[in-house]
């Protein structure tokens, strides 16, 4: 099978997981953009395409194509909560819905780069560990530590929106421990 053919069994069979993968992170506007990114970069680089398992490698280099995307995102996801709050002032269901988007986001915010992708690659994409190793290119144990360290910090982060909530006065509190469903609806 010529390059050609082998580049396109490869794109129709991962470009729906490629765009899944950066639509969660940067959006829908910008995901049909990142993806084409990846699929050219592994065009360019066709020799070091793994034919076995391309996935996790496409992923490493959406990763990569991703990062200047996510601090645009956070402004957009910002403003959002806000106007939505602005805008519906009176209505204490929109206003407490934004305040817990809000409240997941910071979360979200205040872990580190590598603590969200590594949650990411899980919880969103799917990935086992050992796919998800290959991806931030680091060994499964390296990676399952990650991972571990990733969700405390994250349940601390949770557990600190609960605790900055509690003590706001005539504010209601928002329970951070609510599902991701509930939170950002």
């Amino acid at each position: 099978m010529g390059r050609d053919e082998a580049f396109r069994d490869i794109y129709r069979e991962h470009y729906n997981a490629v765009y899944r993968y950066a639509w969660r992170r940067v959006g829908p506007d910008a995901a049909h953009d990142v993806a084409a990114e990846v699929f050219l970069i592994a065009w360019r680089r066709w020799e070091t395409v793994p034919r076995a398992e391309p996935l996790p490698w496409l992923y490493g280099v959406g990763r990569g194509v991703v990062r200047n995307h996510q601090r645009a995102e956070h402004r957009g996801l910002m403003l959002e909560a806000r106007l939505m709050v602005e805008r519906d002032q009176p209505g204490r269901d929109l206003a407490d819905r934004a305040a817990e988007r809000n409240s997941v986001v910071n979360a979200w915010q205040s872990l580190g780069e590598t603590d969200r992708e590594v949650l990411a690659l899980v919880g969103w994409e799917g990935l086992d560990i050992p796919s998800a190793a290959k991806v931030m290119r680091c060994s499964v144990a390296a990676f399952t530590a990650r991972l571990y360290r990733a969700k405390r910090r994250l349940r601390t982060a949770l557990d600190r929106q609960d605790r900055a909530a509690e003590d706001m006065p005539h504010q209601p509190a928002v329970p951070a421990r609510m599902g991701l469903e509930e939170r950002c609806v």
